[in-house]
């Protein structure tokens, strides 16, 4: 009999006004059954619930084989291995786990798995500082419609950079993180509807992985100084390349940055449809769009490229075949994060850009109608 069965019996036999959960009836016979009886019941639970053992017990021993060599790996990584054994065993779509989230969960607890350590900034800004500057950036934007409204950040990208944290059953030793970065630029307007290409800093004026020819020629916008940083020259280039941008488009934006040193307008550089504005200090990580989420979601479409390459690396270490984890060329990496930054969602970026509270949505809607009639005029 199984707990479907005993909790109608239950309802019939003591004259319930509704019939138990299974899980009340399964409390139940943990309490007060005979160990044969929990036994039994509990047998008949666990192979209910367990499907293609074949793959369970693959990806396992996979996990273990990671711990014992002491490769990271995290929960986006366990479930695209699942996949993967699957295709290997050639096991139909059909008949085939959704290896979800709630999946993993149940995955690591029957295992005695658990996500450990190897051996966004948001400080205590007082409210009024936030609101004082939401009031003064909501004066500057007011005065445009959305979609001219802009907002660059920089962020750092460790491109070949292991998780911190992996999936184990006992604590394992710490690797040597890669220092490999670059900086990227990004780039977004109000409504979503203008990502612009994200801007590269490396140190490399002419990476070696690009041989003789430069980034640029594969459709990077590359730039290099000595720390792979933004730094004033950079900056007033980019101000220039977008200047020349909004003046062919016929379109006056106002650009929003953080109040950081490199982001300084240099005497010799004249923006014509550019307005920059600085964003008030200590506020940007409640008012500046690119921080609200916007950084976080390109950085899990970039992980999602290194979900993909790292089982690859994994499997050649535990071939033998190399000793370096997670190593990717800067040409590769750049690519994926060209293509990560492309596959972020105008509606994500939109919500974003609402969290801050930095635009008037009746003043750039009302903006933005008087534009379109100029433009029909």
């Amino acid at each position: 009999m199984n707990l479907s069965s005993l909790a109608l019996w239950a309802a019939q036999k003591f004259g319930l006004s509704r019939t138990p959960a299974k899980s009340t009836i399964s409390k139940i016979i943990k309490r007060h059954a005979t160990p044969s009886l929990r036994s039994d019941v509990n047998e008949r639970s666990n192979d209910r619930r367990v499907k293609l053992p074949e793959v369970e017990q693959t990806l396992l021993q996979w996990v273990l084989r990671c711990e014992e060599l002491g490769v990271c790996i995290t929960g986006d990584i366990i479930k695209e291995k699942a996949l993967d054994i699957c295709n290997e065993l050639n096991i139909p779509t059909e008949q085939r786990l959704v290896f979800s989230r709630g999946w993993l969960y149940k995955f690591q607890r029957k295992h005695g798995l658990s996500c450990r350590y190897q051996h966004g900034e948001a400080g205590s800004v007082p409210q009024h500082i936030v609101d004082e500057g939401r009031k003064q950036t909501l004066q500057e934007t007011s005065g445009y419609s959305a979609d001219n409204v802009y907002n660059m950040d920089e962020t750092a990208l460790f491109y070949c950079m292991s998780p911190h944290r992996s999936i184990t059953r006992n604590r394992i030793p710490g690797t040597k993180k890669s220092k490999k970065r670059i900086t990227m630029a990004l780039t977004t307007n109000a409504d979503g509807s203008d990502a612009i290409d994200p801007l590269f800093i490396g140190t490399a004026a002419r990476p070696r992985c690009f041989q003789s020819r430069s980034p640029q020629e594969f459709g990077f916008d590359y730039y290099n100084s000595g720390k792979a940083w933004m730094n004033a020259d950079i900056f007033n280039s980019y101000l220039k390349t977008l200047d020349a941008k909004m003046v062919e488009e016929d379109r006056k934006i106002l650009l929003l940055v953080d109040n950081a040193p490199p982001h300084l307008l240099k005497d010799d550089t004249l923006l014509r449809n550019v307005k920059l504005k600085m964003l008030p200090k200590n506020t940007t990580t409640y008012l500046q769009p690119q921080d609200a989420g916007i950084i976080a979601a390109f950085k899990s479409k970039y992980r999602k490229h290194q979900v993909r390459n790292a089982l690859g690396q994994i499997d050649a270490v535990m071939a033998g075949r190399q000793d370096g984890l997670y190593e990717v060329p800067l040409n590769e990496a750049m690519q994926w994060a060209k293509d990560a930054w492309t596959s972020v969602s105008q509606e994500t970026i939109q919500n974003c850009w609402a969290r801050t509270g930095i635009l008037d949505e009746h003043l750039t809607s009302f903006t933005s109608m008087v534009s379109e009639l100029q433009i029909g005029a």
